[in-house]
């Protein structure tokens, strides 16, 4: 599966449930969140501009998205809404690719992107540490997502989310 055929498949209403586990804490929180995301084709303006923004040329992009989340962890009383472009560039020869990332309130981020045995694995380094996720579809309307947050080569955090399709955007 290549780089865009992965993010159309990612299209559509999602509900998310989401465990993460902080190691140093020992500690555990739940948390629910609805997406809502929208496949971008490579010509979209705004993913020319983050590539501009981050120096990279516009005319390796392979796709991107736009991720809409209302987000609340169990015990907090208000959601936290954010939206995020993601602009994945196409591959090189290895069947890596760059993967930026762009929300209001943080700095745009860069990272590396692999898409294997319909598997997708996202590694971001961040100012804080470094940011492992991987992807992956049970089926066409339930999909799998791990994260864990390393800094020192140390695990901090683990989460893993069980996503459903709730309807497509």
């Amino acid at each position: 599966m290549e780089i865009v055929n992965f993010f159309e498949s990612l299209a559509g209403k999602w509900f998310s449930q989401r465990t993460t586990h902080y190691l140093s804490s020992q500690s555990s929180k739940a948390g629910q969140s609805n997406l809502l995301i929208e496949f971008l084709p490579h010509t979209d303006a705004s993913l020319q501009q983050i590539c501009e923004q981050l120096g990279q040329d516009p005319s390796r992009i392979a796709c991107g998205l736009k991720v809409n989340q209302d987000s609340r962890m169990d015990g907090d009383t208000n959601n936290t809404k954010s939206s995020t472009l993601m602009v994945a560039m196409h591959p090189d020869d290895s069947g890596k690719g760059v993967l930026m990332q762009s929300a209001a309130n943080r700095s745009p981020a860069k990272g590396e992107y692999m898409v294997e045995n319909e598997v997708l694995s996202i590694v971001t380094q961040t100012s804080e540490g470094v940011i492992e996720e991987r992807l992956w579809f049970v089926n066409s309307n339930l999909r799998m997502r791990t994260s864990v947050f390393k800094t020192d080569d140390e695990v901090q955090m683990a989460s893993f989310c069980s996503e459903i399709r709730m309807g497509l955007s």
